[in-house]
């Protein structure tokens, strides 16, 4: 099969690092030899979590902007959405050497405001609901995802959440039932790519689908 005709998917995950949460991720993406894109917090981006940020590089993900805090930014003005990305964006080329090249804006609320003001393109994603600790298991998370998984799909969840969260436990199960379906893992931007689709910039749009 050609890359023209394989099917594409694109894991990703928001809210880390963390050097012990996104390190069980880590364990699973190198289990199963796939990659992935995080979407990182500017705050989290330190030299105490620059070890997992390393073996995130070295795994070859895409490191990409969701802001410098977890708070919605839809109703700040523009100046305070434009600090919050352009800081965190400093932070992921100061600790990998890479720029972020995507937006996924916090807790998925955007307004116009938010769009005019953020210079990438946003990225939305088939949700697990892993962010509801006490409500979904791993089983419930893989069954989410694998519903609303199709070619060209973006799969948004979580590597830091607050524990108990089987998020990592869940990739036993995605991964493995993706690349029976003859999936191939691809980052974010190598999703657009290898669609031949360039997003465009402050285009009231999340992508989902590529």
């Amino acid at each position: 099969m050609d890359n023209s005709t394989k099917k594409l998917v694109a894991l990703s995950f928001d809210d880390g690092p963390d050097s012990v949460l996104t390190a069980k991720v880590l364990d699973k993406l190198e289990k199963y030899g796939v990659t992935a894109s995080f979407f990182l917090i500017g705050h989290l981006i330190t030299d105490e979590t620059k070890p997992i940020l390393d073996r995130m590089a070295k795994l070859g993900v895409e490191f990409n902007n969701h802001a410098w805090a977890w708070d919605s930014l839809d109703k700040k003005t523009p100046q305070e959405i434009k600090k919050s990305v352009a800081d965190t964006s400093k932070a992921i080329q100061k600790y990998t050497g890479k720029a972020p090249s995507f937006f996924r804006a916090p807790n998925l609320d955007v307004s116009e405001t938010l769009y005019k003001s953020v210079d990438l393109p946003f990225i939305c994603g088939v949700v697990a609901y892993d962010w509801e600790a006490c409500k979904t298991n791993a089983e419930q998370r893989a069954k989410n995802v694998l519903d609303g998984v199709k070619d060209g799909a973006i799969v948004l969840l979580h590597d830091v959440q607050p524990e108990p969260h089987p998020t990592p436990e869940a990739l036993d199960t995605i991964i493995p039932e993706l690349l029976k379906q003859n999936y191939e893992f691809v980052t974010v931007g190598e999703l657009f790519r290898r669609k031949g689709v360039t997003p465009k910039l402050h285009e009231c749009k999340m992508w989902t689908y590529v």
